[in-house]
């Protein structure tokens, strides 16, 4: 059986190949010119196997093969191994089986930046600070967080030996820790920002992502929330029933949330509200930024057209494909674009990539197009919104950004996290606390201990020293209570969250405009949640 497979792997891979390209090919019609694709495809798939010094693997080929074929469709469409459609599954379910620690990369290895409230690793005494250096036996020397992850992973009530490094202990601490369902929250955070604001913060759409976002509403409530500033920055999107089920909760009886077009414009698929929806009566203004993707931009433009909510940020990504998953042996996966999303007021989301993938690909480049100057659509009321590609919001704020000095100390040295850690171990951290003046002078000698590069200049430039000081109450704030207590801090300096404060006014001031004009509409009653 190997020797067959050794011998005719070549074959099985161009068999895999025109399996997948005859029904894509098919959309021409021309029979001859497929044929001959293949039959060069074969030609040159033979001759590789014969006279390169170094012939690939099967599995190379076969992945290079399909990847570079849906290449050439649209920078959307993928092809995923055993691992990666394990993961996308995993990411939808919004469940894995773990440790329940949440770890980084750092230059001195991959080091556990918070843990699961209740999970396995707070259990056993796992810290924030705590740097994995084995993962049953084996040194974690040279891997990406992401390659110690696969290893922390794996089936329910087994058991993993981690050996970490605390600080102020000699030898490496082992921990056996047994693997437990660890829930992968969509809802990221939300808490009450202000005594009447809330927010939530949703990283992707999964499964459980509108029962999280209800639930989480439903709390902020009970705490006295009476406008939302929902956060859908660096949401790169997920599942469209996820995103409909968001928007089905935020809009009106029978609102169109998002249409998808087929292929030449055929097969129209609108989405609407249930008719007798209700509609609640809390503001809104939702933060993007050009890390917010498809589902993410589903809900952002239902709410913008429909006049439901105040867009604060930069423009999104702009990526209004529609990838239908289709599984191949159970075990792997191809992602294929099917349609296109519109938002309600016509606006198509996808982001032109005919000019260049790489240039596509660069979301943050100044080359890009941001704000007015795309197509000109009307919302419900009447307000002038653009299309061309992504959201462009109300109101224009650029991502917070810091200093070169401030952001080597956070990404290269990580000198506030370790900092922090050894704050919380010798003085303890209070809620929210922000460093003193004192701290500082503690914090610069014991850079000067680590051998930390500082002018006098860099020190005691103003922007550097306000950065400094908000990134380690952060990181403090990390390490004691929890990554969402560090965000929590550092949104009260955030110059997006002030933008959306500021504009909450003009959201409940259209809100009521809406209600208004939903009073007057014939067969569309209102109905107010409190």
């Amino acid at each position: 059986m190997a020797r067959w497979f050794k011998s005719s792997w070549i074959w099985m891979v161009i068999g895999v190949t025109v399996a997948v390209y005859a029904p894509l090919a098919g959309r021409t019609g021309d029979e001859k010119a497929r044929q001959r694709s293949l039959d060069t495809l074969t030609e040159i798939m033979g001759l590789v196997q014969k006279q390169a010094v170094d012939p690939p693997a099967p599995k190379q080929v076969s992945h290079a093969s399909i990847s570079g074929m849906l290449h050439t469709l649209d920078p959307h469409s993928y092809y995923m191994d055993e691992s990666e459609f394990r993961t996308m599954r995993e990411d939808q379910r919004g469940s894995f089986f773990g440790i329940g620690s949440i770890i980084q990369q750092q230059p001195d290895g991959v080091v556990v930046v918070s843990t699961v409230r209740g999970g396995p690793s707070e259990k056993v005494g796992i810290r924030a600070g705590d740097f994995i250096r084995e993962v049953d036996g084996k040194s974690t020397e040279g891997l990406t967080s992401s390659a110690v992850v696969q290893k922390l992973r794996g089936d329910k009530g087994t058991v993993v030996e981690v050996a970490v490094q605390r600080a102020g202990f000699p030898g490496l601490i082992r921990f056996p820790i047994t693997r437990s369902e660890i829930p992968s929250n969509s809802v990221q955070y939300a808490f009450m920002l202000t005594p009447t604001t809330g927010l939530i913060a949703i990283k992707d759409f999964g499964e459980t992502t509108s029962e999280e976002f209800e639930k989480a509403v439903r709390n902020l409530k009970a705490q006295g929330m009476t406008d939302l500033l929902l956060d859908l920055r660096n949401n790169g999107g997920g599942m469209l029933d996820a995103a409909t089920g968001i928007c089905r909760q935020l809009l009106g009886s029978g609102e169109l949330i998002v249409t998808q077009k087929g292929r030449d414009g055929q097969d129209v698929q609108e989405t609407r509200t249930p008719k007798g929806s209700v509609l609640d009566n809390f503001p809104i203004v939702i933060l993007i930024n050009r890390s917010t993707a498809s589902a993410s931009e589903i809900v952002t433009g239902a709410v913008q057209d429909h006049d439901r909510g105040v867009v604060v940020g930069q423009t999104s990504w702009g990526k209004g494909l529609v990838q239908a998953v289709m599984p191949i042996n159970r075990t792997r996966g191809l992602a294929l674009t099917t349609a296109r999303y519109y938002t309600p007021s016509g606006r198509c989301i996808q982001r032109d990539y005919q000019h260049g993938i790489d240039d596509y690909l660069l979301p943050e480049d100044p080359k890009e197009p941001l704000g007015d100057k795309g197509p000109v659509y009307k919302t419900d009321l009447g307000r002038t919104v653009y299309g061309g590609g992504g959201i462009t919001p109300d109101y224009t704020v650029e991502n917070a950004k810091l200093t070169t000095f401030v952001g080597n100390l956070r990404f290269r040295t990580s000198a506030f996290f370790k900092y922090a850690v050894i704050q919380k171990e010798k003085h303890g951290i209070k809620p929210q606390q922000a460093p003193d003046d004192e701290l500082m002078k503690s914090f610069r000698a014991w850079m000067k201990d680590q051998k930390i590069e500082c002018t006098d200049a860099e020190w005691n430039d103003p922007a550097n020293q306000a950065e400094m000081r908000d990134q380690l109450a952060m990181e403090m704030q990390n390490v004691a209570y929890g990554m969402e207590a560090g965000f929590k801090y550092i949104c009260t300096r955030d110059p997006q969250v002030k933008k959306a404060l500021e504009v909450m006014p003009e959201a409940a001031a259209m809100l009521k405009k809406k209600v208004l004009s939903m009073k007057g509409a014939k067969d569309s009653p209102l109905v107010a949640r409190n």
